[in-house]
């Protein structure tokens, strides 16, 4: 789910002045009202991305004859796809959590004035400029190796002629036993026709090796790629415990559902810190804002671990106040507040 970074500019200016001299921030429904605007703060959520390539092995049109006529055992017989990890990354971001919504209403007394929402709803600055959002990976496939061009391509006339797939397994076999044998006679200087020098018996040797390997694509398939990037949305939470399923991941099948048990399982070992002591009394007179407790988490597979951090997440901390003195008429306060766990990231203040 990504993100817009288009923020909504609030300009609230009431001028009747019976109002409040102070701030003020009241819990009630999200929505613009006469007398102020509803903000929300956020919930911290992380989103796992994983880069992977899918291999997929095409079975070759003679592959049942691979054994019998050029004694190959592993050639595939149907068509299958294989996965490999090649990175993974979180990127973690912010979502208004609407549990935590609060009203801020201003008069011609408070400096307070200009906000600056993301589209959800979360608050971002005060009089400034806001931080940031993180920009989330968006789902993609990549062609990394297409099919080859000439698949199919070095039958012969009497191969394409054949009554039966079975004969023309056979001519396809008698054709690679000859190149290599014509490769062989070059390479000791016994054609019956050498080259006239070294280039030529480059190219010479290029063109059967070509041949040849075109000829054996049709017993033993070719394979294409695809790079793909992955992503999945996860919160942390305590009631599933410190070792959590992050996600599956299958060689056969790529990513899979967290229960299905085709897949390996990646763990999040989780550690919850204690959530910071209040720093002041909560009154309606107060903008509020997150001060996040931080998550230490280390992903780990049997493969040992992909990556560890420290993250500092709104749900896990609590919610602060930022008083009113510092919107009075004699300040000019400027304040940027995080995007992603809703802790103030820059106080500015000004006379």
């Amino acid at each position: 789910m990504k993100r817009n970074t288009i923020f909504a500019t609030l300009l609230l200016l009431l001028l009747a002045p019976t109002t409040f001299a102070q701030t003020h921030v009241t819990q009630r429904k999200p929505g613009s009202y006469d007398d102020g605007i509803t903000y929300y703060l956020p919930r911290t959520r992380l989103q796992i991305v994983i880069t992977a390539d899918r291999t997929t092995h095409h079975a070759g049109e003679l592959a049942p004859y691979a054994q019998q006529y050029l004694r190959i055992s592993d050639a595939a017989q149907t068509d299958y796809d294989e996965w490999q990890i090649m990175s993974i990354a979180l990127i973690p971001y912010g979502v208004a959590d609407s549990t935590r919504a609060y009203t801020v209403r201003f008069n011609q007394r408070s400096s307070a004035s200009f906000l600056k929402l993301a589209p959800d709803g979360c608050l971002l600055a005060i009089n400034g400029e806001a931080a940031d959002v993180p920009q989330l990976a968006t789902p993609s496939v990549t062609p990394v190796q297409g099919a080859p061009a000439d698949r199919g391509g070095y039958k012969t006339q009497e191969m394409l002629a054949a009554g039966s797939t079975e004969k023309m397994a056979e001519l396809a076999a008698e054709e690679i036993y000859d190149i290599r044998e014509n490769r062989s006679l070059l390479s000791k200087g016994q054609a019956d026709f050498m080259p006239a020098d070294g280039e030529q018996m480059k190219l010479m040797l290029a063109t059967l090796d070509r041949q040849e390997k075109g000829l054996l694509r049709l017993f033993t398939g070719y394979e294409t790629k695809e790079r793909h990037v992955l992503t999945l949305d996860y919160e942390p939470d305590p009631s599933r415990g410190q070792r959590d399923v992050a996600f599956r991941f299958s060689r056969w099948n790529g990513l899979v559902d967290r229960d299905d048990l085709s897949g390996e399982p990646y763990f999040f070992d989780l550690q919850f810190a204690a959530p910071p002591a209040p720093q002041s009394a909560q009154t309606s007179e107060t903008l509020r804002y997150m001060a996040p407790g931080n998550v230490t988490l280390a992903l780990t597979s049997r493969a040992g671990t992909h990556l560890g951090a420290t993250i500092p997440m709104a749900q896990y901390g609590r919610v602060e106040n930022l008083g009113g003195d510092l919107f009075n008429n004699q300040f000019r306060t400027h304040v940027t507040v995080s995007p992603i766990n809703g802790g103030i990231l820059k106080i500015e203040v000004a006379k």
